[in-house]
């Protein structure tokens, strides 16, 4: 299972802020006031000296959640991403990772939590960053 499909999946059935019915998408933001969706952001590779493939995976969870007047919806979706990264950061912990085909991932981590990249009068779209590093499985 690709980066992508494997988080998206452990996202899912793992994480309580992330909604259970198909209004979690890949690489797809609809346009309803909520809907979320996990897009890949980048990938790079490196070896090491055994040959082994060392990959770090970059991936955006962006959500259209409510947005205007109204302060609480404002603070709803803050405190969204924030739970959504401080939940990532007890997984690294606690090593609970998605299971990437291939590879066994080391490390996953989050950057720029709820940041907002475009908003209308109804609807605002934001991101957080989820970052995975991963070494190839001996085969």
């Amino acid at each position: 299972m690709n980066a992508l499909d494997a988080t998206r999946q452990w996202l899912r059935a793992n994480c309580p802020y992330i909604d259970k019915t198909n209004k979690f998408n890949a690489n797809y933001l609809g346009s309803q006031a909520t809907e979320y969706t996990l897009c890949t952001a980048g990938e790079s590779h490196r070896e090491d000296i055994t040959g082994m493939d060392h990959a770090t995976y970059k991936l955006a969870v962006m959500a259209q959640l409510p947005y205007g007047a109204a302060v609480s919806d404002n603070l709803a979706a803050a405190d969204f991403f924030t739970n959504l990264a401080a939940w990532i950061r007890g997984a690294d912990k606690a090593r609970n990772y998605p299971r990437i085909s291939g590879y066994e991932v080391q490390r996953i981590e989050t950057a720029n939590a709820g940041i907002p990249t475009g908003a209308d009068a109804n609807a605002a779209r934001y991101q957080i960053q989820i970052i995975i590093q991963a070494k190839e499985l001996e085969a």
